[in-house]
């Protein structure tokens, strides 16, 4: 869960910056339920269902109209969804291969 956080807040706040958003603080609370059954063996049910983040923007009043600015950022968050590595990397299939040298 740190890591999904910390990849979709790096990528969210790259986006915000690279459009001139201006944050003075940034909280996020990341929440998942988490079935440990087929971890442990005891079957097949999906180790999640989903992540949910919810988040807190202090932004820089400086940045002119709030309602446009609430909409600019609902479509950066939504970018942010698209590009973040660890969001893509949950949400498509990628081959993983371990093996001992």
């Amino acid at each position: 869960m740190a890591g999904i956080t910390s990849c979709f807040v790096t990528t969210f706040v790259s986006i915000l910056s690279s459009h001139g958003i201006k944050l003075n603080k940034l909280r996020i609370n990341a929440e998942c339920n988490i079935n440990f059954a087929k971890t442990f063996d005891i079957s097949d049910e999906p180790i999640t269902e989903g992540i949910n983040f919810e988040i807190d923007i202090d932004k820089n009043e400086d940045e002119g109209d709030n309602t446009a600015n609430d909409q600019k950022l609902i479509q950066l968050l939504t970018m942010a969804e698209g590009r973040c590595p660890a969001i893509y990397s949950m949400s498509h299939i990628i081959k993983v291969s371990a093996k001992l040298k």
